[in-house]
């Protein structure tokens, strides 16, 4: 699929050490994807950081075949949220 990341995204990206190479794993192969209550896809990545088990929450909103990336959360509360 392919996506669209906005500035803000890619502020957060830098901040929290994500990589561009690990959003295109998220969004390529996700371990779930839902939906919000306004229609936004919510796609979630559990993956390894340090060793240690991480969650990748994507948000986003489909637009013409397009995934333009609204923000992204990374956490180590994978039971909370998956």
């Amino acid at each position: 699929m392919k996506y669209i990341v906005k500035p803000h995204v890619r502020e957060r990206m830098h901040e929290r050490r994500i990589s561009e190479r690990t959003i295109k794993d998220a969004i390529a192969n996700p371990t779930r994807i839902g939906y919000d209550q306004k229609g936004r896809m919510l796609i979630k990545k559990l993956y390894r950081k340090n060793g240690k088990a991480r969650l990748l929450l994507i948000v986003g909103e489909e637009k013409d075949d397009i995934l333009e990336i609204i923000t992204i959360i990374d956490t180590s509360k994978v039971k909370k949220y998956l």
